[in-house]
């Protein structure tokens, strides 16, 4: 169970009166989502509604309704929208001016809403971008996403991000908004469908359209997946996003730290296999080593959180990072080869001899 977060400073009773939404994007209407609603039916500062959205004939929208002390609506959809714009159709569809969205497989810990609220009087911004933790820790792949350097679940301290994220990781799993910042059309990034970072592509326009983001450590609990195979499916899909958001977020630096990170260890893997096929064992074992090192250097420096159990980290770090930039290559190979169709056509359109066909 998720601690209740302490603060220093009281939270205005006048919190009780502010009118929030709940927007749930799920993919079905199964016990994971009868399990939020729950957390959700204790919250103290309670919901104004919860707004569900979800592909038509994912489960029983009727008795979701009926099941909870809440006033639940459920939007069927007769084709997925992918995340974000699931988030926003409901957000749209939603009658307070603050919505909270929040991933059907989390959690919500009783002063979850009230928190995140507060937050975002306090710090007069657009956007609060909450953290994710971990609640299904008996299992070892569960605690080594939580644990991995390149987790997908952030941990925030209280910053403040104004025109680019950085090196911060903001998801909607937990973030609340002003639903007046969701009218931007420009601000809704194209569906990236099941690939990675469309959340980030999306904070990152809230950004650019002058939109302060508040990061903070007000946490909602999540289910990880218990699979390596389930982990390592999902960070391919991870990786296959990363090329859409690098072309769709130009200037945005989490992008470029990342495809550079990304790529940079595919050339030294790849460096180091050439080297081992001309026989050059010992110059490759040095190179594949590099980030391995880096590895074992950041879960080293961390056994008391975690134990013994940290030095295997590494090496499931470094499988997942690699799926990743497999991902990311599919897709820009993907991409590449779209681009030289695209310009083929053209110049076959544009040639002579298609032009006096055409005029035949």
């Amino acid at each position: 169970m998720l601690p209740v977060r302490s603060t220093l400073i009281p939270i205005p009773q006048a919190l009780n009166t502010v009118r929030v939404s709940v927007v749930v994007a799920a993919a079905e209407l199964d016990a994971s989502l009868r399990r939020l609603l729950r957390s959700l039916e204790s919250q103290t500062l309670r919901p104004w509604e919860v707004v569900i959205v979800a592909p038509a004939g994912r489960g029983d929208a009727a008795a979701v309704v009926e099941e909870s002390s809440l006033k639940v609506r459920v939007i069927e959809l007769s084709r997925d929208p992918g995340p974000i714009r699931a988030r926003v159709f409901g957000a749209l569809a939603a009658s307070s001016p603050l919505i909270a969205f929040i991933d059907s497989d989390c959690v919500a810990p009783r002063d979850w809403l009230r928190s995140m609220v507060s937050d975002m009087e306090r710090a007069g911004v657009e956007v609060v971008a909450g953290s994710v933790e971990g609640v299904n820790l008996s299992s070892f792949i569960s605690r080594l996403q939580e644990k991995s350097l390149i987790s997908p679940n952030p941990k925030h301290c209280y910053k403040l991000l104004e025109g680019d994220l950085g090196l911060s990781l903001v998801v909607t799993a937990n973030m609340l908004v002003k639903r007046e910042a969701l009218m931007d059309d420009g601000a809704i990034p194209l569906s990236y469908g099941r690939f990675g970072f469309e959340d980030l592509d999306f904070a990152y326009r809230l950004l650019k359209r002058g939109c302060r983001i508040l990061c903070s450590p007000t946490r909602v609990g999540h289910f990880n997946r218990e699979s390596l195979t389930r982990v390592l499916r999902r960070y391919y899909e991870y990786g296959r996003g990363l090329p859409l958001f690098r072309r769709r977020a130009k200037g945005c630096t989490y992008s470029r730290v990342i495809a550079a990170l990304s790529y940079s260890l595919v050339a030294i893997i790849g460096a180091a296999a050439a080297l081992a096929i001309l026989g050059y064992a010992w110059l490759a074992l040095m190179l594949a080593s590099l980030p391995i090192t880096a590895l074992y250097a950041y879960h080293l420096s961390r056994l008391r959180d975690g134990g013994c159990e940290r030095l295997a980290y590494p090496l499931l770090d470094l499988l997942l990072a690699l799926t990743a930039a497999v991902g990311a290559l599919h897709t820009e190979v993907e991409l590449l080869a779209g681009a030289f169709k695209r310009k083929h056509a053209l110049q076959t359109a544009s040639s002579p001899s298609a032009s006096y066909a055409l005029n035949v």
